[in-house]
């Protein structure tokens, strides 16, 4: 029986760049008419999805390598410091952005926000904002992207478990189990017509098939069927997923698999960007480009800040302008979102800069120390 390889949780580079362009997709769909143009693609969909996969398989890697060390503290420690290095990443930015949104309805020059948090706080605030979209079905609310930050701190506080204490023989075919729960969680709500797909549950074979790629990819010869597994896949939902946006998404078929074939896109994303050095053609080269892997790294605020800055901060600054300066402004749409672009840019670095990189560095003081040294970076 062959070993597994010590995981390694190192940096990979091409990610940064798959980060850049799932954040793109999802500005291009909230910021260009829906079903329109460009947007006849569900790019959102598509771009959140591909940040699914992405944390289904950095979060299985280092909770595979917090698996080798659970003789330094057991299932609980490992969970602990897993959790603490999560909310170390997500939380800071995420509650500074409720605060102020909740101080600006004080602040008369703000023009009043449109977002259900002044109504149903606790849902943003315990991230449950998921349930309200599927109660109100009101997708206009600024913060109504955050129903994917909810999905991703549920599938955080529980999935541990199942790496963490899951017999390792038996490890493979639950991960495989949570992608068919993923499939069959859907059939069940819609036949309870609960059917915005926000539910942690619907979203699990996104999760699981970036899970069981870093599964494979720790075994001492990773397997050549499952890079196939995933160039075909990939292919497949390329095909099923042009043809449900073109056809519709309502027919029952789509509810099974839209998000199953954007979960296969992205799986061969990830799969190309991490196995072997990651993509060796021109699209490799492109995902390696500074400015795409900058973008990747500040891609959260970006995530963050995307709905806010067209809605509350550009027209702050042209109130500001025309108040202190004497400056009045007519936008075009293209001169709208080229100044909210530059706004987002400017705000996001700022926001990594200042406070989320120092935030980070606190990690440090939340480790597990075992056998396996290698260091789990920042960028996961």
């Amino acid at each position: 029986m062959k070993k597994d390889k010590e995981i390694n949780t190192s940096y990979i580079s091409q990610l940064d760049g798959l980060r850049a362009i799932a954040i793109i997709l999802v500005l291009i769909f909230h910021w260009f008419p829906e079903g329109e143009g460009v947007n006849i693609l569900a790019n959102g969909p598509l771009g959140v999805t591909i940040f699914f996969v992405l944390s289904g398989f950095l979060i299985t890697r280092i909770l595979l390598s917090y698996r080798e060390k659970m003789d330094h503290g057991g299932i609980a420690k490992a969970y602990k410091v897993f959790m603490a290095r999560r909310m170390l990443r997500i939380f800071p930015l995420y509650y500074l952005v409720l605060l102020a949104v909740w101080l600006a309805k004080y602040i008369p020059i703000i023009s009043p926000i449109n977002t259900q948090f002044y109504t149903y706080p606790a849902y943003y605030i315990l991230y449950a904002s998921n349930f309200l979209i599927e109660y109100l079905h009101d997708w206009s609310d600024v913060l109504s992207p955050f129903w994917s930050l909810a999905v991703e701190e549920q599938f955080y506080i529980l999935f541990p478990f199942i790496v963490l204490s899951v017999p390792r023989p038996y490890l493979k075919s639950s991960i495989i189990g949570l992608i068919g729960l993923g499939i069959s969680s859907r059939v069940v709500l819609h036949l309870l017509n609960i059917n915005e797909g926000v539910h942690m549950p619907t979203c699990l074979d996104a999760f699981g098939l970036g899970a069981l790629w870093a599964y494979v990819s720790t075994q001492a010869d990773p397997s050549e069927r499952f890079i196939k597994f995933a160039r075909y896949g990939g292919l497949i939902g390329l095909i099923s997923f042009v043809t449900f946006c073109l056809t519709g998404q309502g027919n029952f078929a789509a509810v099974l698999f839209f998000r199953t074939s954007m979960s296969l896109i992205a799986l061969f994303l990830v799969v190309g960007a991490s196995y072997q050095g990651g993509f060796s053609n021109i699209f490799g080269r492109i995902l390696n480009h500074s400015s795409l892997k900058y973008i990747g790294k500040i891609s959260y605020g970006l995530y963050v800040f995307h709905m806010l800055v067209p809605a509350v901060l550009v027209p702050l600054i042209l109130k500001l302008m025309q108040r202190f300066a004497g400056v009045t402004l007519s936008l075009t749409d293209f001169s709208s979102r080229l100044l909210s672009l530059v706004v987002l840019l400017v705000l996001s670095t700022a926001s990594w800069y200042l406070y989320e990189k120092p935030v980070i560095q606190v990690k440090k003081y939340f480790e597990m120390r075992g056998k396996n040294k290698v260091p789990v970076k920042a960028s996961t």
